[in-house]
């Protein structure tokens, strides 16, 4: 019985994980098909919209304003780095 337990706890971990490490890629493929060029200071603006808990889209956001992202393209490729 343990063993189950154990091995449903490892499938749904593993389950959620693999949406969770695609939101960064869908901020960052929003931003490119935007005409935005994606590189190091927007992929780490997405992996902290993905990785930042709750602070993390708002994080996204001003980093990406930061470096000239219009705010409404800002807004949702943060949203979709937290998804």
């Amino acid at each position: 019985m343990l063993v189950a337990a154990t091995a449903a706890v490892v499938a749904c971990s593993t389950a959620l994980a693999a949406p969770a490490q695609a939101s960064s890629a869908k901020c960052q493929e929003y931003l490119r098909a935007r005409n935005y060029v994606v590189g190091p200071k927007v992929r780490a603006a997405c992996d902290v919209g993905q990785n930042g808990g709750a602070s993390g889209p708002l994080a996204c956001y001003v980093s990406l304003l930061a470096i000239e992202v219009e705010a409404a393209h800002a807004s949702t490729a943060c949203n979709a780095a937290s998804d």
